[in-house]
């Protein structure tokens, strides 16, 4: 059963209260609040992306409600169908005003500051993000590509867990059930424990490079050997350390790199797509694929690309579908074909 998981960007400051109104984006009363005219653009670019994504990219199929939360200094909108609809005229929102704190949908408080992640437990499933003017206040920005296409890559990315939550979140969820694990459990634990480890960073940071070296391979043979090789290496990583008490992260890190490569994935297709972001993938790369410190998203994202490189065509449907499999799974299987 699903515990509860938190996937994503947490980094905020702040706090206190709102009152809620029902409300239209684009026809806020006074007597509610309203984001800014860009902000409000950039939402409605994001989610037109989202529609695009799911369409041509990730084919994912969100059923249910699903909440989404988007705010700025002043103003909170929510909708229970903006990651549903089929167009941006379907969309309903609410709109509160707020002084520094966000009520979450679990009834939680949190500071308004820089922050973007999906939460989810066997009662409800959310998706919550900060608007640009919040992100550049706080220091935020991305002379590649620009702050606003990086933060739509990163909605893309969050909002592919959507459909995980009841699949690998579940996983998760059982997991740190079974092994007792603190409610802090997630996609970053890994790195947190291991960082400091000198031998253990070094492999994760070749195997990282290997993939990504196999992803550009002129040839095949090429390919499949730097692969081969930095599975080998997770395999001789994962020997040495996960062992004894420390052998639940065998599972836990091959879930999270699929969590964290298939929703890293989704937004680097869409930087690169025609019909998105129209950037090359020398840009794409450095700006927002490779951009994070975080092990997961770096080496997931380099799973990811190798299946595509390997030619395993339908692993997204896999990976966005029935959780049956995982990243490494699909490799280990690619690598073993003839």
């Amino acid at each position: 059963m699903l515990k509860r998981f938190i996937c994503g960007l947490v980094w905020v400051a702040a706090a206190c209260a709102p009152t809620a109104q029902h409300v239209a984006v684009n026809a806020v009363p006074a007597a509610a609040c309203a984001v800014s005219g860009a902000d409000r653009a950039w939402i409605e670019r994001a989610l037109d992306a989202w529609r695009f994504t799911s369409r041509e990219i990730t084919h994912i199929h969100v059923a249910g409600d699903f909440k989404a939360v988007f705010f700025d200094a002043n103003c909170m909108l929510t909708s229970t169908n903006a990651l549903t609809s089929a167009n941006a005229r379907g969309v309903t929102w609410t709109a509160t005003p707020h002084s520094g704190a966000i009520t979450l949908p679990s009834g939680e408080q949190m500071p308004a500051g820089v922050t973007s992640f999906t939460s989810a437990d066997e009662h409800q499933a959310y998706l919550v993000m900060s608007t640009p003017s919040v992100w550049r206040a706080g220091g935020v920005d991305n002379a590649g590509i620009g702050l606003e296409t990086m933060m739509v890559a990163v909605l893309l990315h969050e909002g592919s867990h959507v459909v995980q939550a009841a699949t690998y979140g579940a996983r998760i969820g059982a997991l740190a059930e079974r092994n007792h694990l603190p409610e802090s459990f997630n996609d970053d634990s890994l790195q947190r424990e291991f960082e400091s480890n000198a031998d253990f960073s070094a492999s994760v940071v070749r195997e990282t490079d290997l993939l990504f070296q196999a992803v550009a391979a002129n040839d095949d043979a090429t390919a499949f050997r730097l692969a081969h090789e930095a599975r080998d290496l997770m395999k001789a990583r994962a020997a040495r350390w996960f062992v004894g008490e420390k052998s639940y992260w065998l599972e836990a890190e091959d879930v999270w790199l699929t969590f964290e490569g298939s929703g890293q994935w989704a937004g680097y297709e869409w930087v690169i797509d025609p019909h998105g972001a129209a950037q090359p993938a020398s840009v794409a790369i450095p700006n927002f694929a490779r951009r994070s410190r975080w092990w997961s998203q770096n080496e997931g994202l380099g799973i990811a690309l190798t299946l595509d490189r390997l030619g395993v065509r339908d692993w997204t449907r896999r990976a966005f579908g029935d959780g049956s499999e995982t990243l490494l799974g699909m490799l280990d299987g690619a690598l073993a074909a003839p």
